[in-house]
């Protein structure tokens, strides 16, 4: 473990934030295009970061379908 987890640790929350500022769409571009990410290890952890992401929107859509879902059957029960 010791100083070459920290450092992968520590370069994966350096990439975690330039991935964030660099958006989800610019992320998803250069790793399909090849353009930056020649770095094998970087571009793995790009493909995790665009996953989480995605599994996060899906995961919002889910909560306000089911929200909205809720308000149309509370709305149409005689209580």
């Amino acid at each position: 473990m010791g100083l070459s987890s920290t450092t992968d640790k520590q370069k994966g929350a350096a990439w975690r934030v330039e991935f964030e500022a660099l958006g989800e769409q610019l992320v998803f571009e250069k790793v399909k295009q090849g353009a930056i990410y020649n770095d094998e290890t970087k571009r793995q952890a790009a493909l995790r970061w665009l996953s989480e992401r995605d599994r996060t929107a899906q995961l919002g859509w889910l909560a306000f379908f089911l929200w909205r879902l809720r308000g149309c059957l509370s709305a149409s029960l005689p209580w």
